[in-house]
């Protein structure tokens, strides 16, 4: 094995071990913190998503405007605008996300942890998402994003949509990020663990960028940088049990499958893994939640880490769109569980 797939497979591995921790510790997850903000005006969850937001984004731009790490080149900053697609995308992830009662990597952690109504919506996920990004529902996508995507005379970045500089742009968004932090700080008494952790976890996707565009990289086999993401693997997972097609070993696939296994050992350690049987009457939200979350991960082009997380770093129009999509879409769900409830 050439030292290009090491750097990948021994980055996946250190940033799976640390992410994997960290979200078994604090539970992080998207629908926790808008269901949190909206019913109880719990900021926690939401200040340590700025705090990520606020390194990833900081860190991201420096390594794009220094010249370490080219990430114009990232999925996220393509040339093909398709606004329609991680609208759609980041709607149905956010509904599914909801009804299933967690978020990719919460849903993921709460599996290892021996949640038997999370290891439902895996599978569901796994599933959709597959068929969905290799099977029977690949021709519709790709026939609406055809019809509504958008052919940019530049990358999808806001610096260069704007033509405004890049330096420009990355202060402001620093800026506003840290004034809300602030905001949110003096507002509610939020302790210092879960500002660290955000901050962990951003840097953890600033060093994402670095292990793919820069330390695994070779000039006699060039690629392409890329970050964190959940959904990508889980339609490989889901390719794997469906059509027998063993996945090759990526970094995305490493940290996912590191992320797990830690979060399983965490789990033991701290004596937190428990078999618990699925909630009377919810085995249909886990079945429908982990569907859409599968179809709309694809659709989006990312999760609520893949577009949430690392595609929110490059300052990505796209992903700006299909982050605000989710949180919308969540948000929806819980005034509407609220609701039924």
């Amino acid at each position: 094995m050439g030292e290009t797939n090491n750097w990948l497979i021994y980055g996946g591995v250190i940033i799976g071990i640390i992410f994997g921790v960290l979200m078994q510790r604090f539970r992080f997850c998207m629908v926790a913190a808008t269901a949190n903000w909206i019913l109880i005006k719990d900021l926690r969850q939401v200040s340590t998503f700025v705090a990520v937001l606020l390194v990833a984004i900081a860190g991201t731009q420096y390594l794009e405007i220094s010249g370490w790490v080219d990430i114009s080149h990232a999925a996220y900053r393509n040339a093909q605008l398709d606004w329609w697609g991680v609208i759609l995308g980041g709607l149905l992830f956010g509904i599914g996300a909801t009804l299933a009662g967690g978020c990719a990597t919460r849903t993921v952690v709460r599996f290892a942890e021996g949640s038997i109504h999370s290891l439902i919506v895996v599978c569901s996920f796994m599933f959709f998402a597959a068929i969905t990004q290799f099977g029977w529902l690949e021709t519709a996508r790709l026939d609406m994003t055809h019809a509504t995507s958008i052919n940019l005379k530049t990358d999808a970045g806001l610096a260069s949509m704007l033509s405004i500089s890049p330096t420009v742009v990355a202060a402001i968004v620093v800026l506003g990020l840290l004034a809300i932090l602030v905001h949110s700080i003096r507002k509610q008494a939020i302790h210092w663990s879960w500002i660290i952790a955000g901050a962990v976890i951003g840097g953890l996707v600033v060093f994402s960028w670095i292990v793919t565009g820069d330390l695994a990289q070779d000039e006699f086999d060039p690629r392409n940088p890329s970050a964190m993401t959940v959904s990508g693997p889980m339609a490989r997972f889901g390719y794997l049990i469906l059509y027998q097609k063993v996945p090759a070993i990526s970094f995305a696939i490493t940290f996912v499958l590191t992320m797990t296994v830690t979060a399983f050992v965490t789990a033991l350690i701290t004596r937190e893994f428990k078999f618990t049987p699925v909630p009377k009457g919810m085995a249909k939200f886990a079945v429908l939640g982990g569907a859409m979350m599968g179809i709309g991960g694809i659709l989006a082009y990312g999760c609520n880490v893949g577009q949430g997380l690392s595609g929110m770093s490059t300052l990505s129009l796209e992903s700006i769109l299909a982050t605000v999509s989710m949180f919308t879409g969540a948000a929806i769900t819980v005034k509407w569980w609220e609701r039924r409830n």
